[in-house]
């Protein structure tokens, strides 16, 4: 493993990668693709999508409108057994380009990603493989037109038990079977952005039932730091990086050490 880029922790047999730009999950998501037959699905928690095509802006540069050949060219270069091409990519690869990267190269066979850009509940309309769970607001707005406090309370609740489980069960339009009787049913990777925190509630949430499960549930976990996003994204000026990254792991290790949890909430 490239250690310059990635940061490894074990906790009770849990493995936790945590890089500094998104896209070099790769790194350790390869690692985990090269040891075992089944591609997992990707949670992924992010403030944006990051689901543009893999290779695009390198493939624009070099070949302009024809940079299809390139990128599919690119792609084919790539064998998940062998790290010196997973290495050679990131030199190519832009951090909102890792997700189709993973999908076109077998790291994984699915990807949800919990965005907070109101995309709504949806497929990707370039890649049927992506999904979306993304609504305008929680679970339990009745408002017939959502406002700034809507928003305010989607952002405080990115990893709140109730509005979590809500998402985790929309999963099933996409995947069958996904979620059912608050258990997943399917390997997955768990993977966070630290830009998807906007608040201190939200990093604090109440209820960490849901997200818990996850924690312990998950093949391994991803974590992005991303300062430049957390700082233009944040709506609290006193949290930064280094204090979602200290709270979010204090959260996985005290999941960890306390396994035996029930969901407050139900479905």
């Amino acid at each position: 493993m490239k250690i310059d880029k990635v940061t490894e922790k074990v906790v009770c047999g849990k493995k936790i990668y945590i890089v500094e730009n998104h896209h070099e999950v790769i790194i350790p998501w390869s690692e985990y693709a090269s040891n075992n037959e089944t591609a997992p699905v990707l949670l992924t928690f992010d403030h944006h999508m990051d689901t543009r095509s893999a290779f695009y802006r390198h493939s624009r540069k070099v070949a302009g409108l024809e940079w299809r050949p390139v990128r599919d060219q690119l792609i084919s270069d790539v064998d998940i057994n062998e790290s010196s091409t997973i290495i050679s990519s990131l030199e190519r690869l832009c951090n909102d380009e890792h997700i189709d990267f993973a999908l076109q190269t077998g790291m994984i066979s699915d990807a949800v990603v919990f965005s907070l850009m109101n995309a709504d509940i949806c497929t990707d309309y370039a890649n049927s493989k992506i999904y979306y769970i993304d609504p305008c607001c929680t679970s339990k707005c009745k408002k017939s037109s959502h406002d700034d406090e809507c928003q305010i309370n989607v952002y405080d609740k990115v990893i709140e038990g109730e509005e979590l489980l809500f998402k985790l069960n929309k999963i099933n339009t996409f995947i069958p079977g996904f979620f059912i009787s608050n258990k997943v049913n399917k390997k997955f990777i768990l993977d966070i952005d630290l830009d998807c925190f906007h608040t201190k509630k939200a990093i604090n949430a109440v209820d960490m039932s849901v997200f818990n499960y996850l924690v312990n549930n998950a093949e391994i976990i991803t974590i992005a730091t991303e300062g430049y996003y957390v700082e233009l994204e944040k709506k609290d000026n006193d949290i930064n990086e280094n204090y979602l990254l200290e709270k979010l792991l204090v959260h996985i290790e005290n999941a960890i050490d306390n396994k035996r949890f029930k969901f407050s909430t139900a479905s």
